[in-house]
């Protein structure tokens, strides 16, 4: 079979999981690539579409939060947009900076090294990782998020946050415990959150899964803010064995990750 009739087949193998009603979402919001301002009567002329629905998608991406109407009953693309693209960048050079420094983590421990950012007021996403070369190595799925209080870069960036961002986060999360070993309430954590900003560093001991063990560290702006964190996690026996040659790994590039921050 020639790289054409492949290429055909993949195509139509995932024709079958498009929703689409989703992809004409996104369709009109490629058009704002083009125009500055959208009228239901635009969207049905540029796409095909009939204006009923036309109104009801821009209506719902209006509601989502992803364009706004204008005085003149037409529609512009909203700031949310704009923080979804820095977003996405920003992450995209952390990822170029800080990758290296993962891999060299791993070299160094044989454990899994991960890059996590906190970018809701609640939850850390796992952007980045290395791969440990042991037996039983642990590798979380990228993309993957959780309360912050669960994992230990969370408690590693949470440390570091004002006191305004502590307060609205303990407000907002759910303590239930995943573990006995979990954090159980708000004056565990913040008995916790001083203790790390102290030595320094953060554990996960078995607070999300019994068995792992995960050491972290955060990584601060000029200013002292917390960007991400980063970590090296694996079984319990072997992080423990082994925390202070984990630790030094772990300071040890973040020290230089932050003169690439600053």
């Amino acid at each position: 079979m020639n790289d054409s009739s492949t290429n055909d087949t993949v195509s139509k193998n995932n024709d079958k999981y498009i929703l689409h009603s989703v992809e004409n979402a996104l369709s009109i919001l490629d058009l704002f690539f083009t125009y500055e301002e959208l009228s239901p009567s635009d969207v049905t002329r540029y796409l095909g579409i009939n204006r009923s629905t036309a109104f009801r998608f821009l209506v719902t991406l209006e509601r989502s939060g992803y364009i706004t109407k204008t005085p003149g009953a037409k529609y512009r693309l909203s700031a949310k947009v704009s923080t979804l693209g820095q977003i996405a960048h920003n992450r995209m050079e952390l990822i170029s900076l800080i990758h290296p420094c993962l891999c060299r983590i791993s070299d160094e421990t044989g454990e899994s090294s991960h890059l996590v950012i906190m970018d809701t007021p609640t939850h850390v996403t796992f952007i980045d990782k290395c791969v440990g070369t042991l037996w039983l190595k642990m590798d979380i799925m990228l993309g993957y998020t959780q309360y912050a209080h669960i994992t230990a870069t969370g408690k590693a960036i949470l440390a570091y946050e004002s006191d305004q961002f502590i307060n609205q986060y303990i407000r907002s999360a759910e303590f239930e415990p995943q573990t006995p070993n979990s954090i159980k309430d708000v004056k565990e954590l913040l008995n916790l959150l001083s203790q790390i900003k102290e030595q320094g560093y953060s554990c996960d001991s078995e607070e999300a899964e019994i068995g792992l063990t995960c050491y972290a560290v955060p990584l601060l702006s000029i200013s002292g803010r917390p960007v991400a964190a980063i970590s090296s996690s694996g079984p319990t026996t072997r992080m423990t064995a082994n925390k202070e040659k984990h630790l030094q790994a772990l300071r040890s590039a973040a020290e230089q990750i932050q003169k690439g921050l600053q």
